[in-house]
């Protein structure tokens, strides 16, 4: 009888503790894709954000330029504009890519630990099957 006991005990610990680190997986990727979603929209603001900021720079320029007396289209205005534009292009193209990375990143750890659940799943049927040949042979 104690040893029926001493099984079912074994055998439901290794079942309880594979469902606890599979629950606690499948939490953790849920987690990592709502990072990642967030890390998606970081890059569509922040692109946004750069876009509008390069905006702005412009018709300052411009308007000090105008307001200066200076042409909006000589070579000096379009080399600034240029500089600017191309500066700008660079830190929107790499603070973006950047987020996006990220987003992909949690979402391949969102992966990963999904098959680990999965994963810890099996193992603690197995674990559960260890005392259980033990007992019988």
């Amino acid at each position: 009888m104690a040893t029926g006991l001493l099984l079912a005990a074994q055998v439901g610990g290794a079942l309880f503790s594979a469902a606890g680190a599979s629950a606690q997986a499948k939490s953790d990727a849920n987690n990592m894709d709502a990072e990642a979603r967030l890390a998606d929209t970081q890059a569509l603001q922040r692109d946004t954000q750069l876009r509008d900021e390069l905006s702005r720079y412009m018709s300052s320029l411009k308007s000090a330029r105008a307001a200066n007396g200076l042409s909006g289209t000589s070579p000096n205005a379009m080399l600034l504009m240029q500089s600017a534009s191309d500066v700008s292009s660079k830190e929107r193209t790499t603070q973006t890519a950047n987020d996006r990375q990220r987003a992909a990143n949690l979402r391949a750890g969102a992966a990963n630990a999904r098959r680990g659940a999965k994963l810890s799943l099996i193992t603690g049927v197995a674990r559960a099957a260890v005392p259980i040949a033990q007992h019988f042979s």
